[in-house]
């Protein structure tokens, strides 16, 4: 149960930062993201998370999890495609309307993934902890955003057992054997997912729930220079961001 208390790979500069330091900027990334309409705004906020989530050093991780995004993104815009060539009536979604929602996607994906890959769980219940909410709140979040490694090691173990077995693991296996690859893969990964979910629960009640007046962390919570730093640098996309996607507007209405 390592993967439940601390988060693997390298130690970075992320791993050092103040919890609360990377709550704010998911938080902020989740608000900001609503009010942009403009593919260059949110191209913006992309990159910039892309970075933001670079400073784990998880490339593996990162690079299935933007394959996912993409192959999701192909996927609708396929069926917007297919649905337009039965119902004309409908009418096709240009390709901007359809980055948008993509786009917005991938921050929130880059910004979460970076909290989770570097935050250890007694960091995530002390922050909220912090925040005075009931236990059946910030438990469950706690969970969630320590899943996310951790389901993706679980994948990793999978995978690697179904290889073993001599078995194809593509996506043309799922396509012309699709029984066979929900058989091996996903049903296991159903069973994987629930029992790691069990043992993170179990994990965040070990780290003294229900006793938050009598325990104290090895670590102090401080703001460092990095901190601050990172905290100026978002500010700064976020603004900027706003400002182009407002004067995407002004531009498109004086298009008009």
């Amino acid at each position: 149960m390592q993967v439940s208390f601390t988060s693997n790979g390298p130690e970075t500069p992320l791993h050092q930062m103040d919890v609360r330091t990377k709550m704010l900027i998911s938080a902020a990334a989740s608000l900001v993201v609503i009010l942009l309409k403009s593919v260059p705004a949110l191209a913006l906020l992309s990159l910039a998370s892309a970075g933001y989530l670079m400073l784990t050093r998880r490339w593996r991780v990162m690079i299935i999890a933007w394959i996912v995004i993409l192959l999701l993104w192909i996927t609708a815009v396929g069926f917007m495609n297919l649905m337009h060539l039965f119902m004309p009536k409908m009418g096709a979604s240009g390709m901007a309307n359809m980055l948008i929602p993509f786009l917005r996607s991938l921050v929130l994906v880059n910004t979460l993934l970076a909290m989770a890959l570097s935050t250890r769980i007694q960091g995530i219940l002390t922050t909220l902890r912090s925040l005075h909410l009931p236990y059946w709140l910030y438990i469950p979040a706690a969970v969630m955003v320590r899943f996310l490694p951790s389901l993706v090691e679980d994948m990793r173990q999978i995978a690697e057992a179904i290889r073993i077995k001599g078995y194809p693991l593509n996506p043309w296996a799922l396509l012309f054997s699709p029984r066979r690859t929900i058989r091996l893969f996903f049903v296991p990964m159903l069973f994987r997912a629930l029992r790691t979910s069990d043992d993170l629960g179990i994990a965040a009640e070990l780290k003294g729930v229900g006793y938050g007046d009598r325990i104290s962390r090895f670590r102090e919570q401080r703001f460092s220079r990095f901190d601050y730093g990172t905290l100026a640098a978002s500010c700064a996309c976020f603004i900027l961001s706003l400002v182009i996607n407002a004067y995407s507007k002004v531009t498109t209405f004086m298009g008009m």
